[in-house]
């Protein structure tokens, strides 16, 4: 099997990975995509494709985009930030504190509602962390401060040097999170 140097390095510091392993701020690899902080906890590889986690920095606005998944399940658990997501027609309120599950096929995409968001975020099976890795650019390893403590500070210092997704001030109407068909949609606080 292929590695790419990431994973090499992952395997050098956790020889027995196969079995479990824990991950630091300063053993994650790290990259910018779509304007967004995405720090890579497991990967397609780690995980033999079972899963892939991220925790991300999320930038305010569209974070992502109206968008399909066919296969995979999606997760997040909010950290900090107020996220809109998008779950088909409806739109819900995620303070932090809220976990959000996307079942494979659903229409979904999510903005941040304030200076920036933090995330946990899963995909089931594995796998989506290629398109991180390969289509970003690689990112300053930073330490996170620990949930409940805010990371605006981090977000600041980076966010000088990130680079902008295509929809960045964008009035365009497919980047907006709304129902793509134009239907108005209804909003649910969690």
């Amino acid at each position: 099997m292929d590695h790419d140097p990431a994973h090499d390095a992952f395997v050098a510091q956790h020889p027995h990975w196969d079995n479990g392993w824990a991950m630091t701020a300063a053993d994650a690899p790290a990259f910018w995509n779509v304007g967004t902080y995405w720090r890579l906890l497991s990967t397609d590889a780690t995980t033999s494709g079972r899963s892939t986690t991220f925790e991300e920095l999320c930038p305010p606005g569209v974070v992502a985009p109206p968008h399909v998944h066919n296969e995979e399940e999606e997760a997040f658990f909010v950290l900090e930030g107020d996220l809109t997501f998008l779950l088909d027609d409806e739109e819900i309120f995620a303070p932090p504190g809220t976990y959000v599950y996307i079942a494979p096929g659903t229409l979904h995409g999510f903005r941040c509602d304030s200076e920036v968001g933090r995330v946990f975020n899963t995909l089931i099976p594995g796998g989506f962390d290629h398109g991180i890795s390969e289509n970003g650019t690689p990112a300053p390893q930073v330490a996170m401060p620990p949930p409940g403590v805010s990371a605006l500070s981090v977000w600041r210092e980076l966010d000088q040097h990130r680079p902008r997704p295509p929809w960045h001030n964008s009035p365009d109407p497919k980047w907006q999170i709304r129902a793509v068909d134009g239907r108005p949609t209804t909003s649910r606080n969690t």
